[in-house]
């Protein structure tokens, strides 16, 4: 049979930060509303309203606002029923780029259901932007009362015919993957009116709602003195209240002095520009700095501006130089050149300045704050690009050179180029452009593993486990972990069972949380109750040495026994750098705890000994409309400070690869992949077990307590051969 793909229409927008901003409203200004009276059904069936969502309207997917979608959580193949009676008034092949930019391809009669059109759309002679699992099936149904629902993930053997009816309940397809940046199967579902604005996708189930009607927020240009304020104590006080972790980066007195310089700065005007007020906000999430806390509302200035002015001279931190990474036409001799002062202050000062611009790392953690000063030169020049300016740069040959920055529009060229293109530090990204992981024989001994997300659904770790066991015979392996986001912790535990040769080690991991629920601060929260109420964590229980709760419900601590079936037993060498997150940093650091394998690279960006996720807040200011990230368990996973493990870092490497101005600029191989290579061949693995004198018998650390009885053991047998010493000498000379 034949099978067409015929485009139809491609929608592709660059909308503002706040869509709703956008007018939605009929001439006499009334909203519309949805007059859908009974309630929907649903979509995944067997699962009850408002079960496994993912998103909700005003919540964030990465760095974007999702405006009025619910992205809802399935496992692949799940059965897709129609939400209401309805017609069918669309069907095709969607290819979503972000939150406000798509195509659909619409899909002929020779095509009749959704997994013959996606066999033609997925062929490898079609390019994407985006992995090929993303080119999903979508449907748009119009309701008795003229609304519309349109639903996009969908795969299946379902026939379809513009115009047909459908009923309630009806099968509609299979669940596959709608949006990029969602690596589990889910389906999207919006609600539009019979004016195709966008309507509420919640309430129409019975669920509470966030969704914000088009044309109700409108983000203000200035906030008055009190709305400041306002705003900023709720912000400080919620990370106080809901961040288990202020004070493992901060001490009380730090963060009294910081409020009282926030305030003092706001309280000097009687009014503050917005721009002003967020970067206030990002200061205070600067300050209190974690890999999971994060501004999810975009700076507007790189939002709204076109034009901004550019140095000749572009320079980022390497070791603890300033180097010239990128330059204008005409200063080529001056890439690669040692900067001593900018503006007259020493590169030393100046990199301790530029440090409280940088958000999204872990206590003293060190990797992703090098990086950002290696690689951001917008960055290393403070931010300050939006006006004219002069700065005087001065070199480590006593050469003096005055700046003066031009606009953008009239830079001719920049070397070397900003496209990264042909440097292996980037495009050893693309090898997971159509797959989350990748396996390949280096060479007769040694099989690579590359990995980009522990968010894998059962098929893909099945076949993550079917392609393991065939380099099985190898005596090497390299485990890749960078480039990687982090994920499930079920995954990651699960591939331990595959690598881990023996019992895990015991270690003393908890999850520790501020309280067990009636959080004020979630009063301003888009994802939680906002009545202060609710019970978040109904298995709290009170630390009675300190002022918060464990929770066991949150993380799971058992010992990790090895798989029978599939257990690799060469040697493992992995791959770790600043881009190693959450779970890519928890997974190679269970491997290190145990004894089990050798890190190449450099500091993973999450903490070593804990890292606060698993729960967060979307904590939204009510006069600013910002939005913040706020993590609620902190995840301790190991408390023993060693050499191997020192404290307030991540994962550090066994052997370190530090970033070099090559590695990130000109390199056309992989530095660090290379590193390890050479280790293998030199047979340099395993050193010193920095956690031997912890290992547990029956669940109990003994090794410090045989230690220490055995000292006193040996004092109180000292002390009796003295005793005994002492009567003998007595009797002696009574004889």
């Amino acid at each position: 049979m034949k099978k067409n793909i015929i485009a139809l229409f491609a929608v592709s927008a660059a909308l503002p930060l706040f869509y709703a901003m956008s007018a939605a409203q009929d001439k006499s200004g009334n909203k519309e509303t949805d007059t859908q009276e009974e309630l929907l059904l649903w979509p995944v069936k067997g699962k009850a309203a408002g079960e496994d969502i993912i998103c909700r309207p005003q919540e964030y997917i990465g760095g974007e606002l999702n405006f009025s979608c619910l992205y809802i959580g399935t496992a692949f193949g799940d059965t897709i029923v129609a939400p209401a009676d309805g017609t069918l008034i669309s069907y095709g092949i969607q290819i979503k780029t972000s939150m406000t930019t798509m195509s659909t391809v619409g899909c002929r009669a020779e095509s009749p259901t959704f997994d013959a059109f996606l066999e033609d759309a997925r062929k490898p002679e079609n390019s994407y932007p985006i992995p090929r699992k993303y080119v999903t099936g979508c449907v748009s149904i119009r309701l008795d009362d003229g609304s519309k629902i349109f639903i996009s993930g969908l795969e299946g053997d379902r026939e379809y015919k513009t115009g047909m009816k459908i009923r309630r309940g009806e099968y509609l397809g299979t669940a596959g993957y709608a949006y990029k940046e969602i690596e589990e199967s889910h389906i999207e579902l919006s609600v539009s009116t019979r004016k195709s604005t966008a309507s509420d996708p919640m309430a129409p189930f019975g669920l509470k709602s966030t969704f914000i009607a088009p044309g109700k927020l409108v983000i203000p240009e200035t906030l008055t003195q009190e709305k400041a304020l306002e705003d900023f104590d709720i912000l400080l006080g919620s990370i106080k209240e809901l961040f288990p972790s202020v004070y493992d980066v901060v001490t009380p007195g730090q963060l009294a002095t910081f409020d009282s310089t926030i305030t003092a700065r706001i309280g000097s005007s009687d009014e503050i520009s917005y721009q002003d007020f967020y970067d206030m906000a990002w200061e205070t999430v600067a300050f209190i700095h974690d890999s999971h806390l994060n501004m999810l509302t975009p700076d507007p200035r790189f939002e709204s501006y076109t034009s901004f002015y550019v140095p000749h001279i572009m320079f980022g931190k390497f070791g603890d130089s300033l180097t010239v990474t990128y330059v204008q036409d005409g200063y080529e001799d001056k890439i690669g050149k040692r900067i001593v002062s900018v503006d007259g202050i020493p590169a030393d000062s100046y990199i301790q300045s530029i440090k409280k611009h940088i958000i999204g790392y872990d206590t003293e953690n060190e990797s992703r704050m090098n990086f950002n000063m290696a690689s951001n030169w917008n960055l290393m020049y403070g931010h300050r690009i939006f006006e004219p300016r002069t700065t005087v740069l001065e070199f480590s040959d006593g050469e003096k050179l005055t700046d003066e920055w031009i606009l953008n529009t009239k830079v001719r060229k920049i070397t070397p180029p900003m496209t990264k293109e042909g440097v292996r530090y980037y495009e050893k990204r693309e090898k997971y452009k159509d797959t989350p992981y990748v396996f390949e024989a280096l060479n007769d001994s040694t099989a690579y593993f590359g990995l980009s997300t522990f968010v894998l659904d059962e098929t893909q770790t099945e076949a993550v486990a079917d392609s393991l066991g065939k380099y099985f015979s190898y005596p090497y392996m390299i485990i890749d972990l960078r480039d990687n986001s982090g994920g499930h912790v079920e995954i990651e535990r699960k591939m331990l069972t595959w690598f881990l040769n023996e019992p895990s080690r015991e270690t003393e991991s908890y999850s520790y949380v501020n309280k067990a629920g009636g959080f004020k601060y979630l009063k301003y929260s888009m994802n939680y109750d906002t009545s202060g109420t609710a019970i978040i964590f109904p298995d709290a229980v009170k630390d009675e040495n300190g002022d918060g709760y464990f929770v066991t419900g949150e993380t799971t601590g058992d010992r990790i026994m090895p798989d029978s079936l599939l257990n690799y037993k060469g040697k493992l060498y992995v791959l770790t750098d600043e881009t190693s997150i959450s779970a890519a940093s928890a997974f190679p650091a269970t491997l290190v705890r145990n004894h089990r394998a050798v890190t190449v690279g450099r500091e993973t960006a999450s903490g070593y000994h804990f890292m606060t996720a698993l729960k967060f807040a979307q904590i939204r200011l009510p006069n600013s409309y910002i939005m913040i990230n706020v993590p609620l368990v902190k995840e301790v996973f190991d408390t023993a400070v060693t050499p191997r493990t020192p404290a307030g870092r991540g994962l550090m490497p066994d052997y370190p690869v530090p970033l070099s101005y090559e590695e990130i600029y000109t390199a056309g191989n992989d530095i660090v992949l290379d590193e390890a290579l050479r280790l293998i061949s030199e047979g340099k693995y395993l050193g010193e077990d920095h956690f031997a004198f912890l290992d547990e018998k029956d669940g109990t650390r003994i090794w410090p307590y045989i230690v220490i009885c055995g000292l006193a053991a040996a004092a109180i047998i000292a002390i009796i051969l003295a005793a005994r010493h002492g009567r003998n000498s007595r009797r002696d000379k009574k004889v």
